[in-house]
């Protein structure tokens, strides 16, 4: 979940962002659908992610606002619920029960 500031690019140009025209949007998120995700990095000295995803494809974030980077990652693979995050500068792993189960 990127909750701020986000870009979709390609291997060559940025595709549309956060404030790209909204008309973009839906284009560039088909572009996404279906791809596997094949590397997740955390970049930054305030820590920002990067997905890669097959086909070349790229979502980044990036604040542009006071305060931490406002996104999460969420892993629920098995009963417990992974959250990744930034707290305070620093990346934050909280672990609870999944939710769904």
């Amino acid at each position: 979940m990127i909750q701020w500031s986000w870009r979709i690019e390609n291997t060559a140009s940025i595709l549309c962002g956060s404030w790209s025209e909204e008309h973009l949007w839906a284009p560039a998120f088909d572009l996404l659908r279906n791809k596997v995700v094949v590397d997740l990095s955390v970049v930054g000295r305030l820590p920002e992610i990067v997905i890669a995803l097959t086909e070349g494809l790229y979502v980044s974030s990036f604040m542009t606002a006071e305060g931490d980077p406002q996104w999460a990652v969420f892993d629920r693979r098995d009963s417990a619920l992974r959250t990744l995050s930034v707290k305070q500068g620093i990346l934050k792993l909280d672990v609870g029960p999944s939710p769904l189960l």
